[in-house]
Order: C-alpha cells, then structure tokens, then sequence
C-alpha cells in the first residue's frame, strides 16, 4: 500500500506516522526540507517536488494533501501537471465546501478523482486515530477505504455523500466546536470568580474530573480544557485575544444557515467573541487559546 503525502505540518506529519506504522509505504513533500527529512529517518521516501513525489508513485496513484485552504488550489495546479486519469487526490484540509466542489468538477474533467475529508480529533488523533468526514464519489471511497480504516480509530470514519459533503460536515462541525468551547470557557471563568469572590476554594481542574466522569456534558474538550490547566496553570503567559484560521469560514456558514432560515445565536455569539477580544482580550479567551493549543498546536502568540 503506496501513498503520497504533501503537507507534513501539524496534522500531516502524525498522519504520516500513523500510516508507516500500519505498513503504509509514505512518500512526503513538504515546502520545509527539515520536515521531509525528519520523515524520511522514520521510513517514509522523501521527495523534494510535487513533481518528484508524483514520479515516485505509480498509477493510480492516491495522494493526500494536508495543507492550508489557501494553498491548496496552487498545489493542485501543480499536481495537475504530472497526474494521470484515475489517480485520486484525498483532500484533507479545511477547505470551505463549495471550493472543494469545484475543484472536484475541474479535476473530474481531467480524469481525476478528489474525495473532500473533514479531519477531527487534533494533533493526538492524527498520530493515534482520527475522525474522518468524507465527501465525494462512492465509487473513489470505496477504492481508498483501506486508507480511511488505517487513519482512523475504531472505524471512526463515514462516507457521507457527493463531492462538498466531507468538508462541508466538518466545517458545522467546527462552528459547533466555536459554541461549545465559548461555553465551556464561559461556565468555568464564572465559577473561577465566584470561588474567589466567596473564597470557596474551588480546583477548576476537579470540575474537568467530574463532568468528564459521566456528566451529560462529557468530552475531549474537556479533556483538553484539564491538560490547559495543567499545562499554563492560571494561564498568565497565554494572551486572552482568540485568533484563528477558521474565523472568515464560521462567518459564512452562519451567513448560510441565515439564508436557510435557521437561526444560529449560539454560535454567531462565538464567533462575535472571538473577533471582539482582540481588542478586548480576556481570562476565557486566554482558556479558549490554551484549549486550541493543546487539541491542534494551536499557538498564533508566539
């Protein structure tokens, strides 16, 4: 089993990890040299070019992209030009899901296949087992199953319907993701104030225990939320202003599910906080980045 891989950033490179550990044999790209060659010390084949990591594979091929939305259409151009009929592209960023439509329509007309892949789960699941949501053409899934069944954790993957789907499911999965985390950061600032205020002795990092211990609320979040605890203790060296790549993406889909006719307060009220704290940074802003850091790697302060 042959794969190439482009992108070897936070969430490629475990993948990659994951994949040579289950008998993958890996060929990765990265514009970073120091990462491709980390990964060559771990077995995978290094290539220097997209050209180069399409030469070392042979038809079909099947090539997963771990890249920034921004990039992906240029790496696409590239890979345009050294792909044949009946090789498939797995694209696994977070990619808004009308851009992933066209691009599957634009390929489609060259003879090749691309399955849109909303990736959850952070760093830890890239490396360990992912979420895998994904969109595209039956007939492609079921040719690369065998790559979503080693990538993920107990068969934690799903085909989900036409090209747009994956990406489109991960990003309401996403805005979800904005509204629970604002509310869990909103719930345990309040009780760090009151605990204070009445001198109650209150351990933010008990409340992680017990929720997550059979709580109607339990979760990885909060999972993540304890290890940022833990991790920056009363989180002073965090800033409390909420950047984020995803930000522009939420607005949209909230615009959409306007247009929709479903209202989404919640969650617009998410993503108001995090545009609003960077001129007005906070203690929940500063939770909110040490949750983002321990699930993605997630640090834009530094």
């Amino acid at each position: 089993m042959k794969i190439g891989i482009i992108g070897l950033g936070k969430m490629g490179f475990p993948m990659a990890e994951n994949l040579l550990e289950k008998e993958f044999t890996v060929v990765g790209y990265d514009v970073i040299t120091e990462s491709v060659d980390t990964l060559a010390t771990k077995g995978a084949q290094p290539a220097s070019s997209v050209q180069e990591l399409c030469g070392k594979l042979e038809a079909p091929r099947v090539i997963l992209l771990s890249l920034p939305a921004s990039v992906v259409d240029t790496v696409l151009d590239e890979l345009k030009t050294c792909l044949s009929q009946g090789d498939i592209i797995i694209e696994s960023g977070n990619s808004f899901y009308k851009d992933s439509q066209q691009r599957a329509a634009t390929l489609r007309e060259k003879g090749i296949c691309m399955l849109d892949v909303g990736i959850s789960g952070g760093v830890y699941a890239a490396r360990n087992g992912a979420c895998c949501m994904i969109g595209g053409d039956r007939e492609i899934f079921d040719k690369t199953e065998f790559v979503f069944k080693a990538l993920s954790w107990n068969g934690s993957y799903k085909y989900l319907g036409k090209s747009g789907t994956g990406h489109l499911v991960k990003g309401y999965h996403n805005f979800v993701e904005y509204g629970y985390m604002q509310a869990l950061a909103e719930g345990f600032m309040t009780l760090e104030k009151v605990s204070e205020k009445e001198s109650l002795g209150i351990n933010l990092r008990d409340i992680c225990d017990i929720w997550n211990n059979g709580s109607i609320v339990e979760s990885r979040l909060l999972d993540y939320t304890k290890k940022a605890l833990e991790t920056y203790g009363d989180l002073a060296t965090i800033p409390g202003s909420v950047k984020g790549q995803t930000q522009s993406e939420m607005e949209i889909l909230a615009r959409i599910a306007d247009n929709m006719g479903v209202s989404v307060p919640a969650c617009k009220a998410a993503i108001t906080f995090r545009t609003q704290s960077l001129a007005k940074p906070s203690r929940i802003g500063k939770l909110l980045n040490g949750m983002r850091n321990m699930f993605g790697g997630h640090q834009e302060w530094k």
